[in-house]
């Protein structure tokens, strides 16, 4: 015995990018985007922007 597929079920389709950002705002400062405690130290710093250097020396970035 064989058992047939149900009927798919209809996804709403994915917003588009300009709807995504419809209401966002342009970056006037670079100083908006800076937070801090986004690192516990400097040592942790120290190792994102190393693993940083080393993503964009790779084909990965």
């Amino acid at each position: 015995m064989t058992t047939q597929p149900g009927p798919t079920p209809s996804r709403k389709p994915a917003p588009t990018l300009d709807e995504i950002f419809a209401n966002a705002k342009a970056v006037q400062s670079i100083d908006e985007l800076a937070q801090d405690g986004i690192f516990e130290d400097d040592a942790e710093l120290d190792e994102f922007l190393a693993d940083l250097r080393q993503m964009r020396r790779s084909s990965i970035a």
